[in-house]
């Protein structure tokens, strides 16, 4: 990990009014850091294009959405980071069970959508490569969120416009209505 002012190695995550923070040896304090190792990721055009996974469940007419804690402090569908040498059809699954809770086979996932976003992340990087994946349920389960989220709400597909959004969540669920 390495600040993202001064690439610095030397960097503690901190947390900063409730949300998480990184704090290098220089006293530079951020939102965002440098990390691509063990992450998924290429080059174009000088620039470093990390690849990500999403989910839109809905139930009901609801969509689960979690309210970040860590960077973007934004409600986000769930989403995340390959792994180095991950499937994008498992690591979908991976990310939504980490996230909430939910167990579903990888098989379930449709993939509607795939293509590079401008997307600032806490690791750095500014151009994510997106495979987006659909999880329509009948049933509501449980939901347990993990470190990154404050908490996971079921919002109405018609109040979704409302909340303050991640970049790739408003351009899946508002601009491209992917749903």
């Amino acid at each position: 990990m390495k600040c993202i002012e001064c690439g610095d190695e030397d960097v503690e995550i901190i947390e900063k009014d409730g949300q998480e923070a990184y704090k290098c040896s220089n006293g530079h304090i951020n939102q965002r850091m440098i990390k691509n190792k063990g992450l998924e990721y290429y080059r174009e055009d000088d620039e470093i294009i990390h690849r990500s996974v999403g989910a839109i469940i809905v139930n009901d007419g609801k969509a689960l959405l979690l309210k970040r804690r860590k960077y973007p402090y934004k409600y986000s569908i769930p989403a995340g980071h390959l792994e180095e040498g991950e499937d994008p059809d498992r690591a979908v699954a991976r990310e939504v069970m980490e996230e909430t809770g939910i167990e579903r086979p990888y098989k379930e996932f449709e993939q509607i959508f795939r293509g590079k976003i401008d997307d600032p992340c806490r690791r750095g990087c500014d151009v994510h490569d997106w495979n987006l994946y659909s999880l329509e349920l009948e049933d509501r389960p449980e939901t347990a969120s993990n470190e990154e989220a404050e908490r996971l709400e079921w919002i109405d597909l018609s109040e979704i416009e409302d909340r303050e959004l991640t970049a790739p969540t408003e351009k899946f669920l508002v601009e491209k209505d992917l749903l």
